[in-house]
């Protein structure tokens, strides 16, 4: 009899705890129910008025496909994104290769889920340009004048841009160049002021990306004849879409599957000018950033 009442006594503390683990279960569970998404930008356009502009109407539809609202965040510097989603302040965001490479190093739950294409391909460039009528046509020639003396002024972009930091960086250490000694030296420049600089002769040389020269010169915010580009990268992939880690999976798949269903004529009115599309992505396309990072000591 006493072992059939302490069998009885088990069997219901164990009923009673098997509830308490339902129970708090589902509580969390409602608990993380989400009643918006909350998406991110970088700085692509020289203001956040025009950022928001220009991608606000794809995240409204994301967010409308998954039956959410949309929260926009348009952050002012590129390390910032990345940091957002790895903070999972955000649960989406549209950031830079490097962004997404630095974000996914620190934390592997980040994933890249498509990357957007440009003009129908999904790489773009980083480029070195100075104004058309410099006395030098290449970077070699560039680094060469510099290092006669006087010294030329570089500028490249902030340490999160892929093109305008991370690249022409990987690109000085391939030639055993350090910059900061053979420039006069300077980053942290924003894309949309870089271009500018050189034109007013404030610098001889600045990185930016030929996506951002296409913005630039059809906005007529400067006269692309009046630069030169010395130097141009090999293809870079294009952009991701990226979410945060512990984004229920059926919800990152929805918004994968939106994506990579967005036609040429839907890019048009959800896209900024030139953008086309995506293609899914689980990632791997971003290694050539990984390497780069690698070869600068920042991974």
């Amino acid at each position: 009899m006493d072992f059939m009442k302490r069998w009885i006594k088990s069997m219901v503390l164990g009923c009673l705890t098997l509830m308490m683990v339902v129970s708090c279960g589902q509580s969390n569970l409602e608990n993380t129910q989400l009643t918006e998404l909350k998406f991110g930008v970088g700085p692509y356009f020289p203001t956040p008025s025009e950022n928001r502009t220009q991608f606000e109407p794809l995240f409204n539809q994301l967010a409308e496909g998954v039956n959410l609202k949309a929260d926009v965040t348009v952050t002012e510097d590129w390390v910032g994104i990345s940091e957002a989603l790895r903070s999972r302040t955000l649960d989406v965001a549209w950031l830079g290769p490097w962004g997404y490479v630095l974000a996914n190093h620190n934390d592997p739950s980040i994933e890249a889920i498509a990357t957007v294409k440009y003009k129908e391909e999904p790489v773009y460039y980083s480029v070195l340009m100075a104004k058309a009528d410099a006395p030098f046509d290449t970077l070699s020639e560039a680094i060469a004048q510099s290092q006669k003396g006087p010294k030329l002024k570089l500028s490249l972009a902030d340490v999160g841009s892929t093109s305008g930091w991370l690249i022409p960086q990987g690109e000085f250490k391939r030639r055993d160049i350090d910059p900061e000694a053979v420039f006069d030296y300077t980053e942290g420049a924003s894309h949309a002021a870089q271009a500018i600089a050189v034109l007013e002769g404030q610098i001889d040389i600045a990185s930016d990306y030929d996506r951002n020269l296409d913005v630039l010169g059809s906005t007529g915010r400067i006269d692309r004849s009046q630069l030169k580009i010395i130097w141009q990268s090999d293809p870079l992939p294009n952009d991701p879409i990226a979410v945060r880690g512990g984004l229920p999976p059926e919800l990152r798949a929805s918004i994968q599957e939106q994506l990579a269903n967005i036609s040429l004529e839907e890019a048009k009115t959800l896209l900024p000018e030139n953008y086309t599309g995506f293609v899914p992505s689980d990632g791997s396309n971003y290694a050539p950033i990984q390497a780069a990072g690698k070869s600068v000591g920042k991974l």
